[in-house]
């Protein structure tokens, strides 16, 4: 976690987009049961997290500002349970929640329903702003959303406005301090690759490999990764989302890696393509070499200004022109049999970070560049993909130290394990 300015800025900046009255609800997310006594593992608000640090179930974060009044901040977390402490695991104190985020009110969030209704009924205040997510219509509620909507009916004349965009404008653009961790789980992520490719060897199942990336995640302190590994040998790499991860990898085939660790909820993403057997065929060199050079064109044409679905068309039309050349494809719209996925996505506090699409690209941004080439006649899926930060001049790619030519795979594959 970083220090309490950090999210002491954070919080003025979000608050700085407010009127000079408002009030700001931030809920926690909740996790979801497994049997009577047992629940999934607890994912964090990243909102929250974002904002205050705490990643702990059960805490909200309260702003809020009377006209003509200072703004107030207040933290509603899980009061100290003795039997709780002895079962799971103990809490944040008040002091120690008042140090992390630098957030001076700290409250039990048993009298959080309470406060919020003391601000809208005995102050008035009617500008609510409320962090949930958007299920839509085909998913079900979660707890932040049926919490908004509760509010909603209980104060139907509100001027309510969802909060999550705001957040997500801030997020987009990341900090000196939240490179540097992505960069530590980026390192983590090299280091796991390195041992995994040391390890391969035909007949070896892809779960084993995913063993030694995980390995070396946890040995570096991480023992969740920022996604569930894909391993995909031979023509089960043109399924985009292949996780079963369970069947042997053959030799003289492709296997298509996409992996990354994580720090302090950072993430990492990453995709290489490498042979079974330490050497690239003539055929399979060539395809990953072009998929390469797609990506160098991408990460060029990744410029701030832009729209994300400007520069995905952009990268789409460079590669249907080197398709075409290459005598892959005789018409455009042939792209879509061999490359069927957008260019890349937002990365930072989640895997597929939150944006909002319709902003322009801007400096400071950390997207995923991942070209790919899926051939289902001849077997072979390739990705390749690195973490990219936009720059004012010129783009940085904070993964450029996992090896990713041919000629670098193959050195590595040929190291003694």
């Amino acid at each position: 976690m970083f220090s309490s300015e950090v999210y002491a800025q954070r919080r003025s900046m979000l608050i700085n987009k407010m009127p000079e009255e408002f009030l700001i609800i931030i809920p926690p997310s909740r996790s979801k049961p497994t049997s009577a006594d047992g629940n999934y593992p607890y994912t964090p608000n990243m909102n929250l997290v974002y904002l205050t640090g705490v990643d702990q179930p059960g805490t909200w974060l309260v702003i809020h500002r009377r006209k003509g009044m200072d703004i107030r901040e207040d933290l509603f977390i899980d009061a100290y349970d003795e039997t709780h402490a002895k079962w799971i695991g103990t809490v944040l104190t008040k002091e120690e929640a008042c140090e992390r985020t630098g957030i001076e009110k700290i409250s039990f969030n048993s009298t959080v329903e309470k406060w919020i209704d003391r601000i809208i009924m005995r102050w008035g205040i009617e500008n609510v702003w409320v962090d949930f997510p958007v299920t839509g219509i085909t998913r079900d509620n979660g707890n932040r959303l049926n919490f908004a909507n509760m509010l909603i009916s209980s104060y139907p004349y509100l001027k309510f406005s969802r909060l999550s965009g705001d957040i997500f404008r801030l997020r987009m653009i990341k900090g000196p301090e939240e490179l540097e961790t992505m960069k530590e789980a980026i390192d983590i992520t090299r280091r796991g690759f390195l041992r995994a490719l040391k390890a391969l060897k035909p007949g070896m199942l892809e779960y084993e490999f995913e063993a030694e990336l995980l390995y070396e995640f946890m040995k570096s302190g991480e023992k969740t990764p920022a996604f569930s590994a894909i391993i995909a040998g031979g023509s089960r790499a043109t399924c985009l989302h292949y996780v079963e991860n369970d069947k042997p990898l053959a030799n003289k085939t492709l296997v298509l890696l996409d992996f990354g660790a994580r720090k302090d909820y950072y993430n990492a993403d990453i995709s290489r393509t490498f042979p079974v057997n330490g050497r690239y065929t003539k055929r399979q060199r060539e395809l990953v070499e072009m998929v390469i050079g797609i990506q160098e064109e991408a990460i060029r044409l990744l410029r701030p200004g832009k729209l994300h679905s400007e520069w995905n068309r952009e990268v789409k039309e460079f590669y249907t022109g080197v398709l075409m050349q290459k005598g892959i494809i005789e018409n455009e719209e042939d792209i879509e049999k061999y490359y069927y996925h957008n260019i890349g996505h937002h990365l930072g506090l989640d895997t597929h970070d939150e944006n909002v699409i319709s902003d322009e690209l801007k400096a400071g941004m950390v997207l995923t560049v991942e070209p790919g080439f899926y051939s289902e006649e001849e077997g072979i899926g390739i990705r390749i993909e690195d973490d990219v930060l936009i720059g004012d001049k010129e783009n940085i790619v904070l993964s450029a130290a996992i090896p990713k030519s041919p000629g670098e795979i193959e050195a590595v594959l040929a190291e003694e394990g």
